[in-house]
């Protein structure tokens, strides 16, 4: 893989710029920072790469599995801080590796807290705005190699109640198009609220989480706050 070092201000131009489109249907959950980190070309229709999780000396949460299926997606995890965590895990990745509006808005109105009855709409129109993004046709068929695919690989907590807290993620992204594939890091943040049904998504705050941006697995990340995350794939 050919890595590509861009300088400090051209990431940060980078960032806002996809921030504001949002990272597929992510708009509808939580506020998003990607940089550039590395492209190449692949031939058509080339798998998509995954990432592990890197290590860390303190031990890797350990995701735990939600005890609903609907629609493709786990639901009704834990009352705890892994529950909180793997819930944020599991519906931010299914909402930043789809392209189809329709599908992100099922994941949406699935993951989402009764407080936030827009979700859904919000994440198709996300999901709209990635195609677009990516210089993809906003509606209809997509190429056969399109794809994008979010992998969590660490994380990090905020205001923390036994019901309530925020839950960073520090991800790697991987665009496929038909003649390339482009890599990113990001952060994301998911607000998680603790109801019945268990663990949903609030409606996102503002926020600029760029000073977060970090190499998963390197002792910068481990000073930014980030922790490993364990079955992260």
């Amino acid at each position: 893989m050919i890595q590509v070092t861009l300088p400090r201000a051209t990431r940060l131009r980078r960032a806002v710029a996809i921030s504001a489109l949002a990272v597929a249907a992510l708009a509808a959950t939580a506020g998003v920072v990607l940089a550039p980190h590395a492209s190449r070309a692949v031939p058509r229709g080339a798998a998509r790469p995954r990432r592990a999780a890197p290590p860390s000396a303190a031990g890797p949460l350990r995701l735990v599995p939600g005890a609903g299926l609907v629609n493709g997606i786990y639901t009704r995890y834990p009352h705890s801080t892994a529950g909180a965590v793997s819930a944020a895990t599991e519906f931010l990745t299914e909402l930043g590796s789809t392209l189809e509006p329709d599908r992100a808005a099922t994941i949406a109105r699935l993951a989402a807290d009764a407080s936030y009855p827009q979700a859904g709409p919000d994440a198709a129109r996300g999901t709209v705005s990635t195609r677009r993004q990516l210089g993809l046709p906003a509606t209809g068929s997509l190429p056969p190699a399109a794809a994008v695919l979010l992998v969590p690989v660490m994380y990090q907590l905020r205001d923390g109640t036994a019901d309530r807290l925020t839950v960073l993620l520090l991800f790697d992204y991987t665009e496929t198009l038909p003649a390339a594939i482009r890599e990113h890091l990001g952060v994301t943040a998911a607000q998680m609220n603790w109801t019945p049904d268990g663990w949903r998504l609030m409606q996102p705050a503002a926020a600029d989480l760029s000073a977060l941006l970090a190499t998963p697995g390197t002792a910068g990340a481990a000073r930014k706050g980030w922790k490993a995350l364990a079955n992260a794939v």
